[in-house]
């Protein structure tokens, strides 16, 4: 019996010394926004769609930046059984003047005591937060050279989610 396989595309969108990241369960962790890519939808489509329903504006997708492959079973099954690609793209606002992100929280139908909100982070306070996937190094590297190495990630190195 095969597998369902998710690919999610996210944002990495840095402006004026602060990234966009979405904050999970009051600050328990964060992710870079994004989301599943729908039926008849390209990655770069899901990452503009992603981020104007998370954060409420719009951007231009650029470059891939890095993939990252999750593998249930060399992970312990911790993010469930199905396995699943994540596609990060370096994104750019089309305005110079960031849009207020939404400040009320996205609530779970299922569980209230999940929530998610889009919120700009200072660069310099990355160190002091729960970023999965754990790209912190990768991350700093492009923000003081400017130059990402596209990369490839599987999750036979756990670590990088948890």
């Amino acid at each position: 019996m095969g597998h369902k396989m998710r690919v999610r595309a996210a944002a990495i969108l840095i402006h004026e010394d602060k990234i966009l990241l979405t904050e999970f369960c009051g600050g328990q962790y964060y992710n870079f926004t994004g989301g599943g890519i729908e039926e008849n939808e390209t990655a770069k489509q899901a990452v503009a769609r992603e981020v104007m329903e998370e954060a409420g504006f719009a951007v231009e997708v650029g470059e891939l930046v890095f993939t990252l492959e999750y593998e249930p079973k060399s992970c312990a099954y911790f993010y469930g059984n199905n396995p699943g690609i994540s596609l990060f793209f370096r994104c750019y606002l089309y305005t110079s003047i960031p849009p207020r992100v939404p400040s009320r929280p996205d609530i779970s139908p299922d569980d209230p005591s999940l929530t998610a909100v889009a919120k700009w982070i200072p660069i310099s306070e990355l160190d002091q937060i729960n970023i999965v996937p754990k790209i912190y190094n990768s991350l700093m590297n492009y923000i003081k050279t400017g130059v990402f190495t596209p990369s490839f990630w599987e999750t036979n190195r756990c670590e990088m989610l948890r």
